[in-house]
């Protein structure tokens, strides 16, 4: 196993809707920008709201995104083949 995980305080769970962004800020640190979809309070339409920004390595990033891929590989396969077809 790898480092202990300890979590002094609850940490809450942000949904997200997708990744809006990712900018280099330098010294090998990346900002990553999520947002969530919602019903808009002035017109009804859908509007991306802003949820969470996180700063990450670049290493630490690229580890993440194969961990992500190894977790969801196969369940979601068909799903995003077809976004990116549809784009």
């Amino acid at each position: 196993m790898g480092r202990a995980l300890v979590e002094p305080a609850i940490v809450p769970d942000i949904f997200c809707s997708g990744l809006h962004d990712v900018e280099d800020l330098g010294d090998g640190l990346f900002r990553f920008t999520f947002f969530a979809k919602q019903r808009s309070l002035i017109d009804q339409g859908e509007e991306s709201v802003v949820v969470a920004r996180i700063v990450m390595s670049g290493p630490a990033a690229y580890a993440g995104s194969a961990l992500s891929m190894k977790a969801i590989s196969g369940k979601f396969r068909n799903i995003v083949v077809g976004m990116m077809v549809a784009h």
